[in-house]
């Protein structure tokens, strides 16, 4: 036998021998600590022999199938209602327990970098840390991490909410978790993978950018990214060569050596669907109750803030495609108020269009941030915001979970009447004067506005405009504006003459 045919006949029976004795495998979610979905048919999965036949057995129900030709099982556990701790064992050629189960809410936490915002850098940080002691509060944080290719598995592992384990979770959601976990009585998991300074093309598959051509301008703009990186990596070599002698002369003189340049990437996370491949992809088939989202200030530039009122809505509904679950609930922060940035009012106004998608709710954060930083720390209150909008939207609850929301304007002669949903109990904050209001004839020219207060509406005037046309509240990217309905929450921005420019 010549040699070459020994080392194949090796190699074949080294990989009979370990797809033969291979053991069941199971992703990084099914795991000790895990929180199970109640009330809904469960998903669980892993990897075994080809044709080995697995058990899962849970409290009362066992469920058996047989693993494919790729190695590849699943099983559905029949739905299943609120638990303490319990364990689960599936079984085949070898047996694997998980355990400290619980049964309750899981949701799917995403975003950037105002998600990922740490309860540690929130409000009251070392009193929420030191009082965050929640044993049926569970949280799996996921590995961040992109992709071309869309992936099977994350890594990442669940913990259990204590003082020891709380400081790096993200703030907004583990408020979020909290309040839930108070009002609704159970155990609940929160999948958190969000990750700053991220677009939302890289959260959106591949496959819904072929489904609207106006969806193309991210793809093309990557691909021009890739065309231009040979002299983009030029210019950044040039740029390092210069800042290397400007900060050794800086060094020597004592003085603040300047900021290096940034070295720029090929392969990046805001590549259109890389996150999506790598990181929504595997926790799709997971079962879960909702979505909770907070992202936006990454897209709000020039012409994609208006584009995003495309891509948003269809990344939404891409996720619930993969997920299977029908029209799960989607709960996401609008963006909140920061100077000089004037693309923000247009992205507002895009996350606001993502209303008219059935089982979605938006809160407005802009009165409680901070204009001078992106990154407020007040994410208590995003986090109760996400809560009462899931307790109305989900559970049922008799809550007031968004504040007044634009529905349409009627001309009244030389005034225009602003018609509001949610708009019981309409005042302004703090017992001010209106402001934040401006009208405008056919000539565009915004001027501010008298607001009066008539029942769940706002009437609006100026006495140099004799026929208005336009209406705009809290326009701005530093918003000013004081509208809130009975229950304290802000009236969301809007303007009655819809463009792509600011």
């Amino acid at each position: 036998m010549k040699g070459s045919q020994i080392i194949v006949t090796v190699l074949l029976f080294i990989v009979s021998v370990y797809t033969t004795n291979a053991e069941i495998s199971l992703p990084s979610l099914i795991s000790d600590n895990m929180v199970i979905q109640q009330g809904k048919p469960v998903h669980i999965w892993g990897n075994a022999n080809v044709d080995e036949k697995v058990t899962v057995s849970l409290l009362n129900q066992s469920q058996q199938t047989i693993a494919n030709k790729d190695g590849k099982w699943q099983v559905w556990l029949h739905p299943m209602e609120a638990s303490n701790a319990t364990s689960m064992t599936i079984s085949g050629k070898n047996t694997i327990t998980i355990k400290n189960i619980l049964i309750g809410e899981v949701w799917f936490a995403a975003g950037q970098s105002n998600m990922e915002w740490s309860v540690k850098k929130s409000n009251n940080s070392e009193e929420e840390i030191a009082n965050a002691d929640y044993p049926q509060i569970r949280f799996f944080d996921a590995q961040r991490s992109f992709s071309d290719t869309i992936k099977s598995d994350i890594v990442g592992k669940w913990v259990v909410c204590s003082p020891e384990t709380v400081a790096e979770i993200t703030g907004g959601g583990y408020f979020f978790a909290r309040g839930l976990h108070h009002q609704q009585k159970v155990a609940v998991g929160l999948i958190d993978a969000s990750w700053g300074a991220t677009r939302c093309e890289a959260w959106t598959p591949e496959e819904s950018y072929n489904k609207d051509p106006r969806l193309m301008y991210w793809q093309n703009e990557w691909d021009q990214y890739q065309r231009d990186f040979p002299q983009t990596y030029k210019k950044y070599k040039e740029d390092l060569t210069a800042w290397e002698l400007k900060a050794e002369k800086a060094k020597e003189e004592g003085q603040e050596i300047p900021k290096k340049p940034r070295e720029p990437k090929r392969k990046n996370k805001n590549q259109p669907s890389s996150i999506y491949n790598a990181v929504v992809a595997p926790i799709s088939f997971y079962t879960i109750r909702g979505v909770i989202w907070y992202q936006g200030e990454n897209n709000a530039y020039e012409k994609q803030s208006y584009l995003y009122r495309y891509l948003f809505p269809e990344m939404i509904l891409a996720w619930r495609k993969a997920w299977g679950q029908g029209d799960f609930p989607f709960i996401y922060a609008q963006l909140s108020t920061l100077w000089k940035h004037p693309y923000w009012p247009v992205l507002r106004e895009s996350q606001t269009e993502a209303l008219k998608l059935y089982n979605t709710a938006m809160i407005a954060t802009y009165d409680i941030g901070d204009s001078t930083d992106a990154h407020f720390k007040n994410k208590q209150s995003v986090g109760k915001r996400f809560e009462l909008a899931a307790r109305k939207l989900v559970y049922g609850d008799e809550v007031v979970a968004s504040g007044p929301v634009f529905r349409q304007v009627t001309i009244e002669g030389n005034k225009l009447r602003i018609w509001f949903d949610h708009g019981k109990g309409l005042k302004a904050s703090g017992g001010n004067e209106l402001v934040g209001f401006e009208i405008a004839g056919n000539n565009g020219q915004l001027m501010p506005a008298d607001a009066e207060i008539d029942g769940e509406t706002i009437v609006l005037s100026n006495k140099q405009i004799k026929n208005p046309v336009i209406a705009r509240y809290a326009f701005k990217d530093a918003v000013i504006g004081n509208l809130i309905n009975g229950a304290g929450l802000p009236a969301v921005p809007f303007r009655n003459d819809v463009s792509e420019i600011p």
